[in-house]
């Protein structure tokens, strides 16, 4: 792990002293797929599309997620970051009649010797920009400037988690010769295979320590909502549901201690759908009872159904399970922009050098279609109190301006979609 911390170090220095030499000169790359520097080009372009949308008064509360993605360098091209784009995403997300924005903080587990998924021997510590170019955890100014702003803009501002158990750089460099969204399954197969009890006291020791820490951090600047929920590589807990449910518990309340905001967490799709996730029992959780925000993430459909009956019975049947379990349910739903993928489903869109991802064409009237019938299926459904876009871009980047694929990713800015969710959303 040295060994590639060295590499990426060598190749990042060597890339900063390029950028500066070509800053210094005003010296512009060779057209090509990648992004112009800023003193080689005016921007990007925001589109507008003129669309005809039935759209009706929706009582939910309406929100937006920012893609989670935090620091420089997200559309790898080494001249952006986001929190120069605060001020102009949050615009934006205001103009769309949000009531709530969120962005995700960045954690990462560093063991004291080699990886091992079955180790105790770790700690959950902030994310650094060189561990793969890209993500890092929100600091304290950082805090400060995204309350501001939002609360300027009458939004609530939520903080949600990417956890990670693995040197995310890796997926970086294997990358280049590998598919990234393989190495990424491999991985989270290989953790949540062999979770002990040990294991599992060990971890949430360790997580509602970091919880109370960024608690007590987002609750001095002013954060409205703050999820518990580990996203990104996420544990399960096959075997002890009863004992993760009972320190779930301990965290909520220990938590609440020290934050005065709405706690928010994430309920697995297929748990509620089938009980079970996996071989994870979710009948024996009730834990996200004591939340203030119980929210479930909707890429794709889970049966191979048309577009309207499937989105239209997956919500039905949600408002009605919320129902029994007397709580409200808010529905993070994000559809990809290529043709039929509420059911093709996720696709690692920043592979985006490789055949199986150069295959995909976009196709934002499927994003476009997604979005309206998931609209006019959850009017009226009083049991889902929330509806979460997402998510949004920092930029109005696409390809081929940049190498990232963002045209058949799940952002719906700069594609016709946007509309679509600002006309429901102001109705």
């Amino acid at each position: 792990m040295n060994k590639i911390f060295k590499i990426i170090l060598l190749i990042s220095l060597i890339i900063i002293a390029i950028i500066i030499a070509m800053f210094c000169f005003k010296i512009c790359p060779p057209k090509g797929p990648w992004m112009n520097p800023p003193w080689c080009t005016a921007g990007f372009a925001r589109n507008t599309y003129n669309l005809n949308v039935e759209a009706s008064h929706l009582n939910q509360i309406k929100a937006v997620n920012m893609a989670d993605t935090w620091g420089a360098n997200y559309n790898f091209g080494m001249f952006e970051n986001t929190k120069n784009n605060i001020e102009s995403s949050f615009d934006r997300v205001k103009e769309l009649g949000s009531e709530e924005v969120y962005v995700h903080d960045f954690h990462r587990a560093v063991y004291k010797e080699k990886q091992e998924f079955t180790s105790l021997d770790y700690e959950i510590v902030d994310e650094i920009f060189a561990n793969d170019m890209r993500d890092e955890s929100i600091t304290e100014k950082d805090l400060e400037k995204l309350t501001k702003n939002a609360h300027e803009r009458g939004l609530k501002l939520g903080i949600k988690h990417n956890m990670t158990f693995v040197d995310i750089g890796k997926y970086m460099i294997n990358g280049l010769t590998q598919n990234i969204s393989t190495s990424v399954s491999k991985d989270f197969e290989d953790f949540n295979s062999n979770h002990t009890e040990e294991w599992i006291k060990n971890f949430f020791n360790k997580w509602e320590a970091r919880l109370i820490e960024k608690g007590k951090i987002y609750n001095k600047y002013g954060v409205d909502i703050m999820s518990i929920t580990p996203s990104w590589m996420n544990p399960t807990f096959a075997g002890y549901e009863e004992l993760a449910n009972d320190l779930y518990k301990k965290l909520i309340n220990n938590l609440r201690k020290e934050f005065k905001g709405q706690i928010h967490t994430e309920l697995n799709i297929y748990g509620i759908i089938d009980g079970i996730n996996g071989k994870e029992d979710w009948n024996k959780y009730d834990y996200y009872k004591l939340t203030d925000i119980k929210e479930v993430r909707v890429y794709s459909l889970p049966n191979d159904k048309y577009k309207q009956e499937g989105i239209n019975s997956l919500l039905n049947y949600f408002n009605s399970w919320a129902n029994e379990q007397g709580i409200k349910l808010s529905i993070f739903f994000s559809p990809f922009s290529y043709h039929d993928a509420l059911n093709g489903g996720i696709v690692e869109f920043h592979d985006s050098n490789k055949d199986y991802i150069k295959a995909i064409e976009k196709d934002w009237d499927d994003q476009v279609e997604s979005w309206q019938i998931f609209f006019e299926s959850i009017n009226g459904l009083n049991n889902l109190e929330r509806i979460v876009a997402s998510s949004m871009w920092w930029d109005d980047a696409m390809d081929p301006e940049v190498n990232l694929k963002i045209s058949i990713s799940p952002s719906f800015r700069n594609k016709p979609a946007e509309e679509v969710i600002k006309q429901w959303y102001l109705k």
